[in-house]
């Protein structure tokens, strides 16, 4: 069947923020069936990197070529900026991102990664995340026929066999669906701010704890108020749902600091930040400070951030440093950095004159530390209430 893929309503950001760029477009199927020109589709220069499209693919093709596994198929978005310079790749898996039901839109959010090699080196080496690409991914013309993984036909019978996804046709002789067919190399992935965060062996991760149990706990961290955890029907993934716009997202809405609150705008979409001492209101997610700072808006709407121990604010962002550097204010507000390794301080800023895949490479290390620290904070908070409602009613209640 001619299966059409339509992207479209792509956004890319960088900690948070909407990053200029521009997309070449293409599939994978491309590059493994050979059928005919390679389709590309190229996403012209955004300065707010934003692309409302629509990109289309159409091919010849079955559900189960689009949807294999071990080797998933997928659209692949190459990054470029305005000079056509490669600054990283983004892979969407068709598997990951499907619906049964004709022009069903998917809302889908994957990383960014960049690949290049490292002066001396001749092997190139993944730098990990350095961004987001997010958007929406539908199909048409899906098949009408039965989708069954392996099964006999047997005098009129259909003998074994599984559904090869749920709500997909099966044989009307058939009176109730076969099982469905469970891939043995899924797994559960880690959610973090609603993305499915992918690690290469050379990431940096939380210590001590893997994604899975990163995962497990999250799940017993409630979500603020009026925010709702929802689950998609195809795939099952969760999404996050604010009643006050009736819009979702994929963000994850929890850990925010105190009198920040995070929003959907109703008209457009996009999720932006409230800070409430002011009443203002920002793109930029205020989560991640190192301890002791946090991030502000002033009464004209102008990010700048606080460090408790010196009593001093700056417009300079603290995040986003090397594991053993700290950034701190003098009592005059000027910014320096401890290193904990030499045990020196200094007024020059690591970050000045790193490659974005660097700078990108210690946020992603720093926020995943900052995520397991929050984490685990909750979980503690939650196991001494525990402790304390046990401890109280194994008291036994004195007589008077």
């Amino acid at each position: 069947t001619n299966l059409t893929i339509i992207c479209q309503d792509l956004t890319l950001t960088m900690q948070g923020c909407y990053a200029p760029a521009k997309l070449r477009i293409s599939t994978t199927l491309d590059e493994v069936e050979n059928r005919g020109a390679k389709q590309v589709q190229n996403a012209p220069h955004s300065p707010e990197g934003v692309w409302p499209g629509p990109f289309s693919f159409v091919f010849e093709t079955t559900l189960k070529d689009l949807l294999k596994s071990p080797s998933p198929e997928c659209l692949r978005f190459v990054i470029m900026d305005e000079g056509s310079i490669r600054q990283g790749e983004a892979l969407l898996e068709f598997r990951k991102n499907f619906s049964t039901k004709q022009d069903t839109p998917i809302c889908f959010k994957v990383p960014v990664t960049y690949t290049g090699t490292v002066d001396g080196e001749q092997e190139p080496e993944s730098f990990g995340m350095v961004g987001e690409l997010e958007g929406v991914i539908l199909y048409q013309n899906l098949p009408v026929f039965a989708q069954l993984v392996q099964g006999l036909w047997v005098d009129g019978q259909v003998e074994g066999g599984h559904w090869f996804m749920e709500g997909l046709p099966f044989p009307q002789c058939m009176v109730d669906p076969p099982p469905v067919w469970q891939d043995p190399t899924d797994r559960m992935g880690f959610e973090f701010l609603g993305a499915e965060q992918q690690h290469d062996e050379n990431e940096i991760t939380p210590v001590d704890v893997d994604d899975r149990q990163l995962a497990e706990l999250l799940v017993h961290v409630d979500l603020p108020p009026p925010w709702e955890k929802r689950r998609e029907r195809a795939g099952g993934r969760m999404y996050f749902f604010d009643p006050r716009s009736r819009r979702m997202t994929w963000k994850d809405p929890r850990f925010l600091p105190e009198n920040w609150d995070q929003k959907i705008d109703p008209q457009t979409g996009k999720v932006y930040f409230q800070y409430h001492k002011t009443r203002q209101t920002t793109f930029v997610d205020p989560r991640g400070c190192p301890p002791g700072w946090d991030m502000r808006l002033s009464k004209a709407g102008d990010i700048y951030f606080a460090h408790l121990p010196a009593m001093q604010t700056t417009f300079i962002d603290p995040r986003g440093l090397p594991e053993h550097i700290e950034p701190a204010l003098d009592d005059i507000a000027r910014i320096y950095f401890k290193n904990h390794e030499s045990k020196t301080t200094s007024w020059e800023d690591p970050r000045d004159g790193q490659q974005e895949v660097v700078l990108a490479k210690w946020r992603h290390v720093e926020s995943l530390a900052w995520l397991k620290n929050q984490v685990w904070r909750e979980v503690e908070q939650r196991q001494e209430l525990e402790n304390r409602e046990e401890e109280e009613a194994e008291t036994p209640a004195t007589s008077t």
